[in-house]
């Protein structure tokens, strides 16, 4: 894996001044030289009080050079026995896919950089990554010649060399004071397959890891970040974790986003088109001949460059208003490679800030070895299902990369943030 660079003030025996800080003269993440006057730590985040806010564009300005930065890694560990299928295509053929649907992750470890600061009014932080790929290909839809159908590909990994998802990342901190959360922190809020019940070959496809409360009316405060589908947002899904009555059960989902959830979403997953009459599907919207793409924007929807899809033939070809697509002998719908093949998720910029769901913004780049990025909210937004950060406080609080990875996560727990007044 290549290395992410990282701005920080180096020992070294010349004089830098620092006017501003490039990816191009910083030093490796993987040997990161501090200033003793810095410091670093592996499990404490400092969030210092900023007399100036940075500019808030994604770019690091040389203030995060004075700011202590949190270094370690997120890796991935296993989840327990899989007792259902989880992808369609395996229909329901459980030695397709890995006992352990974290397998083809397992043992894979980030190393990040996580600094934070604060004006008084809002919170900032510089999250850094190793990942020198911009994993962008979710769930594309191909074409299946030997089946002469339209398939996706797989949402979970069944090996190392079938993993088509995007780069996600995903923090959570308490509101109040949830039973075991300072010593377990997002751990506490998982719940594993082998615990539930009611699970039986009619769920296949569905997740049975879920994430729940162990006491009614706790909360937590979850923030997920997906690299596709808040392409044009520029925030992540700011939500929560709460109790669920049917705790125990496959059923049973306490994962909530903030905000009105049901207009202007940054993005939707309905992708798919079945022909009532040969009762075939495949994508729901195509743009012609375009290659290499990931999603389709509402925009392109609305303004005719993406088509939607009116028929599916039984050997595949797709008729859209305009023209058709016939996918037989062309490699570029095949699996994996395909340079044409469709995406799975409609975007758009959503309600942004003045939506709960919004407002915590998010500015990203791919610098080529990993990924920077700037992430800000105001310290207390006065609703009830966000947490609150008080300068001069501390709370618990964890972390998770997802590296091409749709639920495969490394994972930072037993970590502490603490606000200068």
């Amino acid at each position: 894996m290549k290395t992410l660079k990282i701005c920080l003030i180096a020992v070294i025996i010349s004089v830098i001044s620092f006017t501003g800080c490039t990816h191009d003269d910083a030093p490796d993440l993987t040997q990161i030289t501090v200033d003793p006057g810095v410091g670093q730590s592996a499990d404490t985040l400092l969030i210092k009080k900023f007399a100036t806010a940075p500019v808030f564009d994604g770019e690091i300005d040389a203030m995060w050079a004075e700011v202590r930065p949190l270094i370690n890694r997120a890796t991935v560990t296993p989840a327990g026995d899989r007792i259902i299928t989880l992808n369609g295509s395996s229909n329901f053929d459980a030695s397709l896919e890995p006992n352990d649907l974290m397998d083809p992750y397992t043992g894979e470890s980030y190393k990040y950089s996580l600094r934070g600061g604060h004006d008084g009014e809002f919170l900032y932080l510089l999250f850094e990554w190793e990942d020198d790929t911009d994993s962008r290909d979710r769930q594309s839809w191909y074409f299946n010649s030997v089946t002469s159908k339209w398939q996706q590909e797989n949402k979970y990994a069944n090996h190392k060399n079938d993993k088509f998802y995007e780069d996600k990342f995903g923090f959570m901190f308490p509101i109040g004071n949830p039973e075991g959360f300072s010593g377990g922190t997002c751990t506490v809020t998982c719940h594993g397959s082998l615990a539930l019940t009611g699970v039986d070959e009619d769920d296949a496809g569905n997740k049975v890891t879920r994430h729940y409360m162990k006491n009614e009316g706790e909360l937590t405060d979850f923030w997920h970040w997906k690299r596709d589908r808040h392409a044009l947002a520029e925030a992540c899904d700011d939500g929560y974790v709460q109790w669920e009555d049917d705790n125990g059960f496959a059923t049973a989902n306490g994962r909530k986003n903030d905000g009105n959830t049901d207009i202007n979403s940054p993005y939707s997953t309905s992708m798919k088109f079945t022909d009532g009459t040969t009762n075939m599907s495949g994508p729901r919207y195509v743009i012609p001949s375009r290659e290499n793409y990931y999603w389709i924007t509402q925009a392109e929807i609305d303004g005719g460059t993406a088509k939607e899809v009116t028929a599916v033939a039984v050997d595949g070809t797709l008729t859209y208003d305009g023209g058709t697509i016939d996918p037989n002998g062309d490699p570029a719908y095949s699996q994996g490679f395909g340079n044409k093949r469709m995406p799975s998720i409609i975007i758009n910029p959503g309600l942004g800030e003045s939506d709960g769901r919004g407002e915590v913004q998010v500015r990203s780049q791919h610098v080529g070895s990993g990924w920077l990025l700037e992430i800000r909210r105001k310290l207390n937004t006065g609703d009830p299902t966000d947490a609150v950060f008080t300068p001069g406080e501390s709370m618990p609080f964890g972390l998770a990369i997802f590296n091409n990875a749709a639920i495969a996560h490394g994972q930072t727990n037993f970590l502490t943030m603490t606000l200068e007044n």
